[in-house]
């Protein structure tokens, strides 16, 4: 890893500006912000980047800044681009609004996660509301594939929750996203904190298993991670020692719990003098450092009895005890390893008095110590009941929606299958009914047509009757001109079709009329169904094939029958 660079690094707003969006986009993501140390020049650089991507209509350069405004906007003194509402939940909301808007999946979960972290940070969301919010957008995230998260640091989100599910004491749950963590932890200076976090976390989780290979190789990734930090930031210094001496001291308690006491000897003399050769920014840190090496070295000096070595140890750690315990900067445990190796180391010499004090002392802190553990422990199931309890509520609310959702898609179906077959058996009666009614015009047309077939028909037979009564032919010629007259009645055939056209036209006419004129013959009825017609009688003398005073006469038969019956 190489040096710290401070320079600050070159941007240009025209440039910026004639990037195409994916460049831009890239460009506000690889932009190394932390290394702008001026907050009236981060100001003014993340405002001119705002300008450009407003204007431009850049949505996901957009959702970039807001994420970068929501990280930065805590420092002192920082502005807030015009236009721009000050305030970190305010930066978030502006990231969500626009990833729901232009539907980015990613961009939503991501923001929906940062809110939510940003809300229960600030205490304004539940242990509850936190766990079952964040669980939800996490499983949706890896549904979608956390390798697409990797511009907005998904390793910190996994480790906030990881980090509150530990809280909570649910240490295998926590272990699974630490776990997906380190997939996208990195071991670079602005990646570092993550890095170190997540690794801490792990060697803790299988140190407790009693794992210890397994821990050891997470600490040992601590330790080189942290050998080849380098950086002239006073702050990164700081950070980097601290972490140095710690992952020394864990590897030689790693090697003590395992029995390698010789090799848990070198790291912890190495931990024990790395803090005493660095000169720390902070005191109270180095201090403290120097409490936890000596609480790893001075028992590892007993068990290999070099008692002669251990005076001065804890003399010098109960210097410190003296110094900070009265400040409120030593945890009030801590001194519950010291009274033990105290109580140890006097009972190797022969001091038995002393022994007994100081194991009199440690037999005290323990019990305080358990019963602190046992509230602890409480206080945890209890939280972790009503994080279960909650989050299955929330579940049974979201199972009955659905439930509702499904019953409602279910009546929506059935409705619209028996609108269907409403409409269906609609369009079948209309197209039914269009069918009789074209059948009806049709057999109106077809009656139309005969009707004034049968009377173009009489007019010829006058015609020809006329014409025969003038010739004065021969016998052949009469007899010509009869079976031309003889063709041209209309044959019983005729009739039948006449007949069945009619009722199609005035459908159980004839039938009314039987029914109520039982005894009317043949030709009587003939009579009606042509004056339903309205033809005259000497059309229907030429349409029967009779003369005119039988028409007469047949009238009046009928009009007879009819009265009599009236």
């Amino acid at each position: 890893m190489k040096t710290l660079c401070t320079a600050q690094p070159v941007f240009n707003k025209v440039q910026f500006q004639e990037m195409t969006a994916t460049q831009r986009y890239r460009f506000v993501h690889d932009y190394p912000f932390w290394k702008v140390f001026d907050v009236n020049q981060l100001s003014t650089l993340l405002s001119q980047m705002v300008e450009v991507a407003n204007v431009k209509r850049d949505y996901r350069t957009q959702i970039a800044l807001d994420y970068y405004l929501a990280l930065i906007g805590g420092k002192p003194n920082f502005r807030f681009p015009k236009g721009k509402k000050a305030g970190i939940l305010e930066s978030l909301q502006d990231m969500q609004k626009i990833a729901v808007q232009q539907d980015y999946e990613v961009e939503t979960l991501i923001a929906s996660c940062c809110l939510t972290s940003s809300l229960y940070l600030g205490q304004k969301l539940s242990n509850e509301q936190y766990y079952v919010d964040m669980q939800r957008s996490l499983e949706e995230l890896q549904k979608l594939g956390f390798e697409k998260c990797r511009d907005y640091n998904i390793a910190s989100i996994l480790f906030d929750f990881s980090k509150s599910l530990w809280n909570l004491g649910d240490f295998d749950k926590a272990y699974q996203y630490l776990r997906i963590a380190e997939q996208y932890i990195e071991p670079t200076i602005e990646g570092g904190f993550y890095y170190t976090q997540v690794l801490s976390y792990l060697q803790t989780y299988w140190k407790n298993k009693k794992e210890y290979n397994k821990s050891m190789v997470y600490a040992q990734r601590i330790l080189l991670f942290h050998q080849n930090f380098h950086s002239n930031i006073p702050e990164h210094k700081l950070w980097s020692e601290f972490w140095l001496n710690f992952a020394s001291i864990d590897i030689a308690s790693l090697l003590i719990d395992q029995g390698k006491i010789k090799e848990g000897e070198v790291y912890a003399n190495k931990g024990f003098q790395l803090i005493k050769s660095r000169v720390s920014l902070d005191p109270i840190v180095s201090k403290q450092a120097e409490f936890d090496a000596l609480m790893i070295l001075i028992p590892v000096k007993l068990k290999l009895n070099k008692v002669d070595e251990v005076p001065s140890l804890l003399k010098l750690a109960n210097n410190i005890k003296s110094e900070l315990e009265p400040i409120g900067k030593l945890d009030y445990f801590k001194p519950l390893r010291l009274y033990k190796y105290s109580s140890e180391y006097y009972e190797k010499v022969g001091g038995y008095a002393e022994a007994l004090h100081y194991t009199h002392l440690a037999q005290t802190l323990q019990d305080s110590l358990n019963q602190h553990n046992d509230v602890q422990k409480i206080s945890q199931m209890q939280l972790r009941y009503e994080v279960e309890k909650y989050a299955n509520h929330v579940k049974a609310i979201e199972s009955e929606k659905q439930l509702q959702k499904y019953l409602r898609n279910a009546i929506i179906l059935i409705l619209l299958l028996v609108l269907g077959l409403v409409y269906v058996n609609h369009q079948r009666l209309r197209h039914k009914h269009h069918e009789k009614e074209s059948e009806l015009e049709a057999s109106q047309n077809e009656l139309a047509w005969q009707t004034q077939h049968f009377r173009n028909m009489s007019e010829l037979i006058e015609n020809l009757r006329q014409e025969n009564e003038k010739l004065n032919a021969s016998d052949n010629q009469h007899e010509h001109f009869e079976k031309l007259i003889s063709s041209t009645i209309l044959t019983d055939e005729g009739w039948t079709n006449f007949k069945r056209m009619f009722e199609k036209v005035h459908p159980g006419y004839m039938q009314s009329v039987k029914e109520k004129y039982p005894d009317l013959t043949n030709a009587e009825l003939r009579l009606l169904m042509l004056e339903k017609l309205d033809l005259s009688t000497q059309e229907m003398a030429n349409m029967i094939g009779v003369n005119k005073n039988t028409i007469h006469q047949t009238r009046l038969r009928l009009r007879k029958k009819t009265l009599d019956k009236s």
